[in-house]
């Protein structure tokens, strides 16, 4: 699904997103989505794409209607249906244990007959419903709810006059209560709490805006820009004008293994870096140990909230994160997030941010040297109009890398002009969906093969039935021995300034020793 779509649900809608992320528009709500979401959308609903690019969705789409028995007229009319929480639609987490167990039970289906599949499926959709109606449990006290919903009063209205007797009061305690509590949960007084985080929007002004210091005084909650002034030097150790100047001096905290190597390739090394082990490539593993960056061990697609809260950074960068985790770290540090995968544009947009453009400028050269010499070394394939794809295996289908998107799209199809299928051309996504059909259409010249690596998830049993089929065996790459498999950790997650030249030096190996 691409930025833009739009997709109607004339009927009863359940999706589990079993890979990536996205923002979409449901019935007028921007909804975060990511790994192990379930969503439960009622009939005559839409939903729009607002953020897919290079997110990397991928899930299951089920529709169902709800009918009831009359017994005395004996016939079956349609029921009405609504989700228990929510207005026309709900989201919950499914478990890790719960995503195992699906993939357990699919692969088990595999030997059952018709009937006793029919109910592993029904069992399955009714698994999925059930977990709507389990109520959440809390272990707060109403003390700290209280707290926790003064915290998001503050986030909501920081540029606006809030005082300690009015949080107090949305806390629903008294003021001296209020604050002993507060100050145990968070660690500082309610109202630091609120400059604190007023001046780490300011921070975030100062980095993404042109805007003046009086401007941004303004619109954090500072009339008098001397003030705003004396606070920000108070908290940040020197001046507005000399924070945007000085930003390569702050400690940093990257929640994105790739933002980390362009940084350290510029000279700024991250106090951490949040990783998962399954998915970071060994050149990253080998830089961030030599410049001893502390490395924040996560499940995929997980954010440790307390992890970078023990960290204390003074900056937090990276890529897609939702915006509940955003509110929660927005009182922690700034937050440069939703920064970009190409890693030509981060070089750019970094080198300027901590003033490192000569850098940038220097390391860009080596970057389009090295292409340019790639491209000289594939000339004859590329000339001939030899067709290149990227296939990906997954636990529940294929998908095949587009043409038309950042990261290593761009660096095989745009900068060193190799050609994707025809047949292929029209998918817009980062990776498309794939038939085994699709795939025989496209029959490529050259085939590398990702199998994708994912916690809870294995992609061995569809990567021995594709290799197993005949449409594998008649494919033209197959039979010229043009099949090559490459790795999740550096194709997909690595490309960066080493990780790039590392992957040119694989597919001009492949291609031209074959």
């Amino acid at each position: 699904m691409t930025a833009g779509e739009i997709n109607y649900c004339t009927s009863h809608t359940l999706i589990v997103i079993t890979d990536g992320q996205a923002v979409w528009n449901i019935n007028g709500q921007h909804v975060h989505l990511a790994f192990g979401h379930f969503i439960a959308i009622e009939e005559n609903s839409f939903v729009e794409v607002l953020e897919g690019g290079n997110l990397d969705l991928a899930g299951w789409h089920i529709q169902f209607h709800t009918w009831s028995i009359l017994k005395a007229e004996g016939t079956v009319v349609k029921a009405d249906w609504h989700v228990p929480l929510g207005n026309t639609y709900q989201i919950v987490q499914l478990t890790g244990g719960f995503l195992t167990s699906i993939s357990d039970s699919l692969n088990t289906q595999q030997s059952m007959g018709a009937s006793e599949q029919l109910v592993e499926h029904q069992a399955f959709l009714y698994g999925l419903l059930k977990s709507l109606y389990l109520k959440p449990t809390s272990d707060q006290h109403t003390t700290e709810e209280g707290i926790l919903r003064s915290i998001a009063y503050m986030q909501e209205h920081y540029h606006e006059t809030i005082t300690r007797e009015e949080l107090a009061q949305i806390a629903g305690v008294s003021q001296w209560h209020y604050s002993r509590k507060f100050g145990e949960l968070c660690g500082k007084p309610p109202l630091d709490y609120l400059a604190n985080y007023r001046i780490h929007r300011a921070q975030e002004e100062l980095l993404l805006t042109s805007a003046s210091s009086q401007d941004i005084a303004k619109k954090i909650g500072f009339e008098d820009v001397h003030y705003f002034s004396r606070r920000f030097k108070q908290f940040a150790g020197m001046s507005p004008r000399n924070y945007v100047q000085h930003l390569d001096k702050r400690q940093v905290l990257s929640i994105s293994a790739l933002c980390a190597e362009v940084l350290i390739s510029l000279g700024i090394i991250p106090q951490a870096v949040m990783v998962t082990p399954l998915l970071i490539p060994q050149h990253q593993q080998e830089l961030f140990e030599k410049h001893g960056v502390k490395q924040l061990e996560v499940p995929q697609y997980e954010t440790n909230i307390e992890f970078i809260q023990q960290e204390q950074p003074e900056i937090i960068m990276g890529h897609f994160i939702t915006e509940d985790i955003k509110k929660k770290l927005r009182g922690v540090a700034p937050i440069l997030t939703g920064l970009t995968n190409d890693v030509e544009i981060l070089l750019q947009q970094f080198g300027l941010w901590f003033h490192r453009q000569e850098e940038a400028n220097a390391l860009q050269v080596q970057m389009d040297n090295k292409v340019n010499a790639a491209r000289q070394q594939l000339s004859s394939i590329i000339e001939s109009g030899a067709t290149v794809m990227v296939l990906r295996v997954e636990p529940f289908g294929y998908r095949y890398l587009g043409g038309n998107s950042s990261g290593v799209s761009q660096l095989l199809y745009q900068r060193l002009g190799l050609a994707l299928p025809e047949s292929l051309m029209a998918g817009e996504g980062w990776f498309n969906p794939c038939t085994i059909d699709q795939l025989s259409a496209a029959d490529p010249a050259y085939l590398f093969v990702e199998k994708r690596m994912m916690e809870y998830f294995n992609a061995d049993e569809n990567m021995e039935k594709l290799r197993e089929g005949q449409q594998w065996r008649h494919l033209r790459a197959v039979k010229d021995g043009h099949v090559f498999y490459i790795d999740t950790s550096l194709w997909v997650d690595g490309c960066g300034v080493i990780g790039q030249n590392i992957i040119i030096d694989q597919v001009v190996s492949s291609l031209k020793n074959h």
